[in-house]
């Protein structure tokens, strides 16, 4: 007999057809699903048709730790990105070695920790990326002789490359970068050195000697200004470049008004000494004002992007909001109806006064508790779009491209009519309950007459 009590409440929870998880304050939910992994927290989600686009918005902090006790052997495996990984010395790097086939790596937010050297040697790598690693170590070794793409960003440590086919080079960063073997088939380099740290004129004149093969070369103005203190001891050495056909120099960023003196102005003897050897290279030079032009736009068609974005998720949440607000209104309907003809049958058969009393006090606490659950839900939700409303009209406030604007403008407005719309359908939902307690209130009061 318990058992069946038992199941008969288990069966009743599961029928519930309310959004309970709609009814908690935006600060709990969040809070909530941030403290569970990704895959339940999604599975959350979608139990909610209102927290269904939210979710997505909300940061996981998971953090899965994974100790390689062997190698992988994975001799099929051609590309591997890794992200978030620590190496310790030259033990690290074993993983790779019997994946024999590897020709894509990247490895993105690394670290490598130890005190002695850290060595990459694969003899069949084509195409390397390196991003925001750390190591403390003495240096980070390459030895990779097929390897014809390299791209380091953002890499704090020292390099020591042995690359002999590299054709492609993109260094960005401030950490010191030098090769052992010659480059004689480099074809593209983009330099981006941030030579407030380590980089003296020196070892600038000393790269551009091991890179004396590339033919288009991309350099930062930065880097002039270092190299410029240094023209003297090197005034008399001829150019390292013999078959250079494009130079492409610009500034990494636009200083503020208050750095104004901190401009770089180009040296014709640098150039003299980067140009002297190609005499029909092709020279382009970035200006200050060019970049910041270029940046504004970038920035424009950022916010154009993530406006559009928002609009689209809002403009969808408003749908479903609608859905929601239909559905319950049918629910509402129906149980109306069903009240009424209780109501009828009642009469027809000459309810029990008592009876009557208690089962209009039964449904006066129903509508009690609605009437909460409205008003909460309904605030929640009118805070929720009315913030992302708000959010949307500070970013059409900003730069946009002039081809958008237009249209974007038309978009917000016909989106805040919709807003309207809806808040006035949410509204409306929370006097609902209100409207059926008062009725419940006159009909108590009309039956006590009646029975008096």
């Amino acid at each position: 007999c318990k058992e069946r009590m038992d199941c008969r409440r288990i069966k009743d929870r599961m029928n519930v057809e309310d959004d309970r998880l709609s009814m908690l304050p935006d600060d709990l939910i969040y809070r909530m699903l941030s403290l569970i992994d990704i895959k339940h927290a999604t599975r959350t989600c979608a139990l909610s048709s209102r927290w269904s686009l939210t979710g997505s918005s909300i940061r996981f902090p998971d953090t899965y730790s994974i100790i390689l006790e062997s190698t992988w052997d994975l001799p099929a495996l051609t590309t591997l990105q890794l992200r978030c990984v620590a190496f310790y010395d030259d033990n690290g790097t074993g993983i790779f070695s019997k994946c024999v086939n590897l020709k894509n790596l990247t490895l993105n937010n690394f670290t490598i920790l130890g005190s002695c050297d850290f060595t990459i040697c694969h003899p069949r790598l084509s195409n390397l990326t390196l991003k925001n690693g750390y190591w403390a170590l003495d240096a980070f070794n390459l030895v990779a002789p097929q390897l014809n793409n390299l791209t380091i960003r953002s890499c704090y440590g020292k390099h020591l490359i042995a690359t002999p086919n590299l054709t492609y080079l993109l260094f960005s960063g401030s950490c010191l970068l030098q090769f052992s073997t010659d480059l004689c088939y480099l074809e593209k380099v983009d330099l981006r050195i941030d030579t407030s740290f380590v980089w003296s004129g020196s070892r600038i004149a000393c790269l551009l000697q091991q890179i004396h093969n590339v033919k288009f070369l991309t350099l930062n103005l930065e880097l002039v200004k270092p190299l410029s203190a240094y023209m003297e001891r090197i005034s008399l050495q001829p150019s390292p470049f013999s078959n250079i056909k494009s130079l492409k120099i610009f500034p990494l960023y636009v200083p503020s008004d208050d750095e104004a003196h901190e401009k770089v102005t180009m040296s014709t003897k640098v150039l003299n000494y980067l140009l002297d050897g190609s005499p029909s290279a092709t020279l382009t030079m970035i200006s200050y004002e060019e970049l910041k032009e270029k940046q504004q736009k970038a920035r424009a068609y950022a916010n154009a992007v993530v406006a559009q974005n928002r609009m689209s998720n809002l403009q969808e949440l408003l749908e479903k909001e609608k859905a929601n607000i239909e559905t319950h209104m049918n629910r509402r309907k129906t149980s109306v109806e069903a009240d009424v003809l209780a109501h009828d049958q009642g009469k027809t058969q000459v309810e029990n006064v008592q009876l009557h009393f208690e089962r209009k006090m039964a449904q006066m606490k129903s509508c009690w508790e609605d009437v909460g659950v409205q008003i909460n839900e309904g605030r929640s939700t009118t805070d929720y779009i009315l913030s992302q409303l708000r959010d949307i009209e500070v970013l059409l406030q900003k730069d946009l491209p002039a081809s958008k604007t237009d249209n974007l403008l038309a978009c917000f407005s016909n989106l805040c009519a919709e807003v309207d719309n809806v808040v006035e359908k949410i509204l409306h939902r929370m006097k609902i309950p209100q409207i059926h307690l008062s009725a419940c209130f006159n009909e108590l009061a009309a039956t006590s007459r009646s029975s008096s």
